[in-house]
């Protein structure tokens, strides 16, 4: 009798399903929801999506907690493990816990809000750190195997646009570059998420050209939506500042990230960005930002949750599904920068985001001009010798095509740690170019190896090549001693004007 009981209510509360290495539904018992055999199990929902990452082959085993599932207007709150397995047959078991999730909930309502926080860091903290290890492990682990051949991409790239190509090539390259950008800018998104949920991420205000930024800005996505067919519309209202103080590289892509969604969603018609001055006060310009589409829309009852992460919606026009982070990092980024976004909408007549930013007015144009000129080609009255230590082939031939071209350099590459000391001992090096991790070493070890050294090796530059961009990663480098630090992926300005500065 008891295992009649057992099976009834255990079978309601469980769901079994089993998938092959790529997330392809083998067989399932559709307790919870229905899914149909050989159908993708991340079509079903975004959050399957890291199926992709986890599904490798090894025997391990990965859980989930309060999962929260939105299958045909029904929320189901579940416990999710996931076991990977070496024969192409992997198990995904969801427990169904809505109902015990929804009265903690209530209870927690009820109580004291200091009492909560301390049950919750008492009986979830070691859980929580469990989570957020595997969390960093992952994104570490995907950033790495990405970052080194976007790099080399994206820098042959820029090599061959400046080469004797057809027009058709040219064209055939402009869209290899656009892609490029956007697979930079996915990472750069996944990284941020994980800065903000841990409190990390940072602004860093400095003057800068506020015009030109915009321009620069502009010139790319022109060519990504004529290439769709859209026509694309700038307007720069007269009266705003000339240069402004403030994070540059945020404002940039607040917008980048809000044209990207209009273009994603715009099949027939134009982009319009529109920028304006609202007001100056007390040294302050407020700026008024429009970005502007004639696309899909957005239903009203949608609004509110097109900033949540990995949050889609239907378009009937294609019958597809568009999930992303750059709308959650818009907004929290516009409210970290003091500012509010809104959005007004239409189902197939477009859409229109609109946010407003301070920015601290300044007149240092000749500080700016000076800070452009820093970077530009030193004459030299020698070559130089520069140590590569990296194991990527592909890095080590991206780093060779750069500075061979510029003919001020003597390149010596080495793949293995150990071979390091050596080669600074017995050959002239003016500048080591280090990648941050090499097979058992790590940047900061072989640092400390040539600091080591007797006091002639003690100021050699040493530039960190990193996959690492973290505020703690960076001051580690510094505190190792290391000089400066170069974030794959990188192009071919900033890897030289880093090495130019530091051989000043």
């Amino acid at each position: 009798m008891l295992e009649a009981y057992k099976k009834k209510y255990h079978q309601n509360n469980f769901q079994y399903i089993l998938v092959d290495d790529f997330g392809a539904v083998l067989e399932t018992d559709n307790n919870l929801f229905t899914v149909q055999p050989k159908s993708l199990l991340q079509e079903c929902h975004p959050f399957f999506e890291i199926l992709s990452g986890l599904l490798q082959g090894n025997d391990e085993t990965f859980e989930f907690s309060c999962i929260n599932l939105d299958f045909e207007n029904e929320i189901l709150i579940a416990d999710i493990t996931i076991i990977s397995q070496n024969k192409n047959e992997n198990l995904v078991i969801l427990e169904n816990l809505t109902k015990h999730y929804n009265n903690y909930q209530l209870t927690a309502q009820t109580r004291n809000e200091s009492i909560i926080n301390s049950q919750v860091l008492e009986l979830k903290n070691e859980y929580l750190l469990e989570k957020e290890t595997f969390k960093n492990n992952f994104i570490a682990n995907f950033s790495h195997q990405l970052r080194n051949p976007i790099t080399a991409s994206i820098i042959f790239s820029d090599l061959l646009i400046n080469s004797n190509l057809s027009a058709d090539q040219k064209n055939y390259l402009d869209i290899i570059q656009s892609a490029n950008k956007d697979l930079k800018t996915r990472i750069e998104d996944i990284l941020d998420i994980s800065k903000i949920e841990s409190g990390k991420l940072s602004l860093n205000e400095k003057v800068f050209d506020f015009s030109k930024l915009l321009n620069d800005i502009i010139s790319g996505f022109k060519i990504l939506a004529n290439n769709k067919g859209l026509e694309f519309v700038f307007n720069l209202r007269e009266g705003l500042p000339e240069y402004v103080k403030g994070d540059q590289y945020r404002l940039k892509q607040i917008i980048a990230n809000l044209i990207t969604n209009a273009i994603n969603n715009t099949h027939a018609g134009s982009i319009t960005l529109n920028v304006s001055l609202n007001y100056v006060r007390a040294k302050k310009a407020n700026i008024h930002f429009e970005v502007i589409d004639t696309g899909i829309g957005i239903e009203a009852s949608k609004i509110d949750t097109i900033f949540e992460r990995f949050n889609h919606l239907d378009s009937a026009a294609r019958n597809d599904k568009r999930i992303g982070l750059g709308l959650s990092i818009v907004k929290y980024l516009i409210s970290e920068m003091q500012g509010n976004i809104n959005v007004e909408s239409e189902v197939n007549a477009g859409s229109k985001f609109i946010f407003n930013l301070s920015f601290k007015l300044s007149n240092h144009s000749e500080s700016i001009k000076e800070e452009l000129l820093k970077y530009q080609v030193p004459k030299l009255n020698k070559k130089y010798h520069i140590l590569l230590v990296e194991d990527s082939e592909l890095i080590q031939l991206t780093i060779l095509k750069i500075l061979a071209a510029t003919g001020h350099f003597y390149i010596n590459i080495i793949s293995k740690g150990e071979e390091l000391v050596s080669n600074i001992i017995n050959k002239d090096v003016d500048l080591i170019l280090l990648a941050n991790t090499i097979q058992d070493f790590s940047a900061m070890d072989l640092a400390a190896s040539v600091r080591n050294l007797s006091r002639e090796y003690k100021k050699t530059p040493i530039i960190v090549l990193s996959t690492q961009a973290f505020k703690e990663d960076l001051k580690s480098f510094k505190q190792a001693k290391i000089n400066d630090v170069v974030t794959k992926p990188f192009d071919e300005t900033i890897i030289l004007e880093k090495i130019y500065n530091n051989l000043k």
